[in-house]
């Protein structure tokens, strides 16, 4: 009887130890990038903003780098978002795939709003453009929900490139933005992890952000640090940023600049904004 009582022990043990190898925590690596009108003429960097989005991930150079899911605004045209996807195709031997939004804006010059992701760690449920019926913004943003397929965590991203204009443009928009969030936010019955991603034209400490932090539970800006890059290689700007509500994203993890191993060659040939990085972990839905 000794053996078969051991054999039923070893049996418990790993049945017992399922769900916890099931439920392994895993991180969603999250891109967002302002490309400076890429598909224009000058701009047609493709396999090199696929480098940098799959090989620089991260503060340093020694940093983990690869993703799975990016941003992109000053998309130019539509023909942009599908030849970086094929050679991000080549650089990380991984599928990758597409959803963009039309041209937006409200005079003769538009831009394209994209998001990319990786096909065996994200599902896409849906994008959209939102619907702006006091024509509020100059380019309405892009609302995107995805699924880290891993651990089936969802997550609502906002993102949006906050017009140039003046100050007192920017300064309108962004003082609207506290009710887009929200409307967002109560669109869906299911999910409450909603995160603003892109480029915004002004700090996160700026006051016109008051009516978007005073939202509740608090939405916190989570990275402000400086992302534009002047002609000399110099960071300039804070003008990129993650906004969440903590409460919610409690799958928050990291957030900062992506590494640039040379500036001023990357402002001159790529862009005039570094790519910033978000890190979420989980190891379920917490919706």
């Amino acid at each position: 009887m000794g053996f078969p009582s051991f054999l039923l022990r070893v049996v418990v043990l790993v049945v017992l130890a399922v769900p916890t190898w099931a439920q392994a925590g895993s991180y969603l690596r999250v891109v967002s990038w302002n490309l400076r009108h890429e598909g224009w003429t000058a701009e047609q960097t493709y396999r090199e903003d696929a480098e940098q989005i799959w090989r620089q991930y991260g503060a340093n150079s020694n940093s983990n780098n690869g993703c799975d899911l990016v941003f992109l605004q000053e998309v130019m045209n539509t023909s942009v978002v599908p030849a970086i996807v094929a050679e991000l195709n080549a650089v990380s031997g991984v599928k990758w795939r597409y959803a963009q939004t039309p041209l937006i804006g409200r005079s003769s010059y538009k831009e394209i709003y994209a998001v990319l992701y990786r096909e065996d760690t994200v599902s896409l449920l849906s994008s959209s453009v939102y619907e702006d019926t006091g024509d509020t913004f100059e380019r309405e943003p892009q609302i995107v929900r995805v699924r880290h397929t891993p651990t089936g965590a969802d997550y609502t991203f906002i993102n949006w490139h906050t017009v140039w204009g003046n100050p007192s443009d920017r300064d309108a928009e962004v003082k609207q933005f506290g009710a887009v969030f929200k409307a967002v936010q109560d669109a869906s019955r299911t999910d409450q992890d909603v995160i603003l991603v892109g480029d915004h034209n002004m700090a996160c400490t700026t006051a016109s952000w008051a009516n978007l932090v005073a939202l509740s539970p608090t939405v916190a800006c989570k990275l402000n640090v400086a992302t534009t890059i002047n002609l000399s290689g110099g960071y300039v700007n804070a003008y990129d940023h993650f906004w969440m509500q903590p409460e919610y994203v409690t799958e928050f993890s990291s957030a900062g600049r992506d590494y640039i191993g040379n500036t001023r060659d990357f402002v001159t040939r790529l862009a005039d904004h570094a790519p910033i990085y978000l890190t979420l972990y989980s190891t379920s839905d917490t919706d």
